[in-house]
């Protein structure tokens, strides 16, 4: 419960009554919003609560919400059709109605093409500060009754991807060791979700005259495994090293969330994929024979 006060933000909060000072409402939003409107269906993602003061006269009433949603600037970017709003029957006293009631996605025209379309293709608003606006109207009538909509501001956040510690780029590392273990380690993704994440750890051989980017991007992964709860993975490679020029692979860690989709990151072309590390795989005892590594590091370039 403690958890869930501290992540119920409750920012400026504010109350609007009609003339007759018979209703009240006051909007909530979790910090962070949740990534994907889907869970805005979800009382951890915050509540709004309308209040109504029968005093003796009418104990229900039925009330549609007019939603608006602006960027940091203030800029229009979706509105409510009034017309096919939902409609909600209201009782003497608090109502709580969870923010998907209000923001009703299925009903919003947008006037921002863009953002739009990246609801449509993710289900999720790009990384920034928003503001929602939630006024109430008479359900039968659509009359406004709260003069002064209630608006919130609440923020989608941009993570910062986690950084590859171990192998160290650029890396040479003796094969009778990696014969039997390699150890890969990365940073934590920041902030912490409030959600678990997956980590998707890949590993690409480079071929002969092939530049490392050129695997990522073409080769099948010779390692790819999803890593959970930790930050490491202890790799047991299924390979011989003991030839001469030695072999060099590029790794990369793409940070997904609880639904299996990339995390947001200031690079969104980077499908929540970490900057790759290039690192070698060489027989120590043919660089002892030169004394500087000739049959290894000359061989294969990292």
């Amino acid at each position: 419960m403690n958890k869930l006060l501290f992540n119920l933000v409750l920012i400026n909060f504010l109350v609007i009554y009609t003339a007759s000072a018979q209703l009240a409402v006051t909007v909530n939003i979790s910090y962070p919003a949740p990534a994907y409107l889907s869970d805005w269906n979800n009382s951890r993602a915050g509540l709004i609560t309308v209040i109504l003061n029968s005093a003796g006269q009418q104990e229900t009433g039925l009330v549609k919400f007019r939603t608006e949603l602006q960027n940091s600037s203030g800029g229009l970017i979706a509105f409510s059709n009034n017309s096919t709003a939902r409609t909600y029957t209201i009782r003497s006293g608090a109502n709580t109605f969870t923010l998907d009631k209000a923001l009703q996605l299925e009903n919003l025209r947008f006037e921002n093409g863009v953002i739009a379309h990246k609801i449509q293709t993710t289900g999720k608003l790009p990384s920034d500060t928003y503001t929602l606006c939630i006024q109430l109207l008479d359900g039968a009538n659509e009359a406004v009754l709260t003069r002064v909509p209630v608006c919130r501001q609440f923020t989608q956040i941009n993570y910062q991807l986690p950084f590859l510690l171990t192998p160290n780029d650029k890396a040479w590392l003796d094969a009778n060791i990696a014969q039997s273990v390699i150890t890969f380690r990365w940073s934590s993704l920041v902030p912490m979700s409030k959600e678990p994440v997956i980590y998707r750890l890949q590993v690409f051989e480079v071929l002969d005259n092939q530049l490392p980017v050129q695997a990522l991007r073409s080769n099948q992964p010779i390692l790819e495994t999803d890593v959970r709860g930790t930050t490491q993975y202890f790799w047991r490679p299924q390979l011989s090293f003991k030839d001469t020029n030695g072999h060099v692979f590029i790794w990369t860690v793409q940070t997904l969330d609880a639904k299996g989709m990339p995390v947001s990151s200031a690079d969104e072309n980077n499908q929540g994929r970490s900057e790759p590390r290039v690192f070698g795989v060489c027989n120590k005892l043919n660089r002892e024979k030169t004394g500087t590594g000739e049959d290894c590091e000359t061989g294969r370039k990292l």
